[in-house]
Order: structure tokens, then sequence, then C-alpha cells
């Protein structure tokens, strides 16, 4: 194992956004197979300053992932914004928010309580802009939840579990159309609009985040939270059937802890805890944003998958914080 850096990326960012962190894991993760490139090497460290490449883009440092990234509009930190519990419990005010009180688990499982998702009539006249907003349980109350991407205890998507057969039938319904639909040429796209995009075999509901060189765009997955690179000539208009079922992936943050800068540690700990799996959540805040896609909850987050007992991410990843210190 060979720990890299990679190379001629933007200086002075300080911590990586969460942004950024997680457009690498994705870019990294979906690709089978890079060409790497040493360009130094750091003998008393043992670490390598790389250039990653796709095969069909090497050499081309254009088009290298260290180039994709850093073009990327990807490291606004925002002055790392947290939200907090207000004492009402139904918004979130900007700041730094301390530790939180969490109900405990006395008397077996946790009931688990769903809202429905309100349906937008079909009307085949009407032209849709955006979405319709994605009911949540009331604060307090607990909703099943899937964790489809995880950075750290201040930044992770969690899905609606009871919506994710809806979400599986407009993925195969945009397949199907796609497929058949006369390819459209894009000339242009527009930043913060929404389109289709066909990222390997699946078509995704995506907003644009950035027009990098070549023809290369930044988009975000509005449903399952990742961030991608994909070819201008894979991205199609997103039809209005496609923007009835609301966006599904939410922004969170783990209530129940302070919130701090993360080490690597503590990140891997806690994407090993959550990522990939349904959990409960109980919403503490929630901060709606501009957009649809801007919104983030504080949320406890409920493991209740052993038999005997139901486990708070929250108290786990305490815990394991005073074991990292001691062991610092």
């Amino acid at each position: 194992a060979i720990k890299c850096y990679l190379a001629d990326l933007p200086p002075n960012t300080g911590m990586w956004t969460p942004d950024a962190v997680l457009c690498l894991r994705d870019t990294v993760l979906n690709c089978p197979e890079f060409i790497m490139k040493v360009v130094k090497q750091d003998g008393s460290k043992g670490i390598a300053h790389v250039y990653l490449f796709a095969p069909e883009n090497f050499p081309d440092v254009d088009r290298s992932v260290n180039r994709q990234i850093k073009s990327a509009d990807l490291w606004k930190h925002q002055k790392d914004v947290f939200l907090s519990v207000t004492p009402s419990g139904t918004t979130a005010t900007k700041g730094t928010s301390d530790a939180v009180s969490a109900p405990r688990s006395t008397s077996g499982r946790v009931e688990k309580i769903v809202s429905d998702v309100a349906k937008e009539p079909s009307s085949a006249a009407s032209t849709i802009d955006m979405p319709p907003p994605l009911p949540l349980s009331k604060t307090g109350e607990l909703m099943d939840v899937y964790v489809s991407v995880a950075c750290h205890p201040g930044h992770f998507i969690v899905q609606p579990w009871k919506e994710l057969h809806n979400l599986e039938a407009l993925m195969e319904e945009m397949i199907l159309y796609y497929s058949r639909a006369e390819e459209k040429k894009l000339a242009n796209v527009e930043k913060n609009k929404l389109y289709a995009a066909k990222i390997e075999n699946q078509w995704y509901r995506v907003i644009i985040k950035g027009i990098l060189r070549n023809g290369i765009l930044s988009v975000y997955e509005l449903d399952y939270g990742k961030h991608e690179f994909v070819s201008i000539e894979r991205v199609q208009p997103l039809m209005d059937t496609f923007r009835k079922l609301p966006f599904q992936a939410i922004t969170a943050q783990l209530a129940g802890v302070k919130s701090q800068q993360w080490s690597e540690e503590a990140s891997i700990m806690f994407r090993n805890l959550v990522e990939k799996k349904p959990l409960v959540a109980q919403i503490q805040a929630v901060n709606e944003g501009t957009n649809s896609w801007d919104r983030k909850i504080v949320t406890f987050l409920v493991d209740t998958s052993h038999p005997d007992t139901d486990i708070w991410i929250h108290d786990f990843v305490s815990q394991s914080l005073v074991e990292f210190s001691k062991g610092d």
C-alpha cells in the first residue's frame, strides 16, 4: 500500500470541503482501473505525489482526475457552515453547535415512523420546473432512511427508505425513455440547471455544478448525493415526467456530537458504521435552503439491525473519539 497525494490541486484550501472529498471518492471508486503518473516522491514520509488518469484520458494532463477536481466548483467552504438545533426544534441556524442531548432507547426496539411522499397530480399539458419538495417526518419523530454516501459525521446523504422503490421505478423509466428517444445534441448547458445524464449504463437526474475543459461537466446526482464527471455528449434534457418524484438525496449532519474537523480515522470509522446501510433517523432540525437540493438536516441515526439493542450512532462516535485521543 502506497499513500498518495493528488498533485496540482488548489493551494491553501485548508480542510477539504465535503463536496471535494465525495467527488474524489465517487470518481476513484467508480472507475475499475487508473493509470498513475508519479511526479514527486517524499521518501521521508513514504508519500507519492501523482496524477490519476482514466485509461482513455492518459496522458492528457488536462483530463486527469487532478485537473477535473481542481476545475470543479467544489472548494467553496462557506465558512464551514454547521447547523444547530434551535429551541423550537423546527428550523436551523448557522453557527457551531455543541453536543445535543439525545433521547435514550430504554425499552426495546425503536418504532419506525415514515411520512408518505405527496404525489403531484399528473398533467400532460403542465410544464414542471422543479420537482415538489420531499416531505420529512416531523421534528423528533422517526423516519426510516438509507445512507447512500457518507463523508464524515458532519456531512452524509440519506434517502427515505419508503420511497426507494419509487426511485427504482423512476430509474427504469428513464432508461427505457432515453434508450428509445432521439438523441439531442446540446450545444451548451447551464450551471444550476436540471438535466438527465448517462453515467455508466444508468440515467440520473443531475444538476450541472461546473463546466470544465474538453466538454467535461461536473454534475451532482440529486437522488443519490454523488458527484460525477461526464461528457456533455452524455447529457440530455430532463423531461417533465421525470420531475414529478421529489429529489431523494438529503444532506445530513449527525446530531449529538460536537461540530469539528473530523480526522481521517473518525471519518473512516463513521463511514463503516453507516454507509450503504438502512438506519432510523430522528430529525432534530431542518434548513430548507434556497434550492431543493440545498436542504440540510441535523439528525440522530439509530442502527436497529441488532436483535437485542438499538445502537445510537452518535454514542458510538463519541466513544470512539475518546479512544482515538487516548491512542494519540
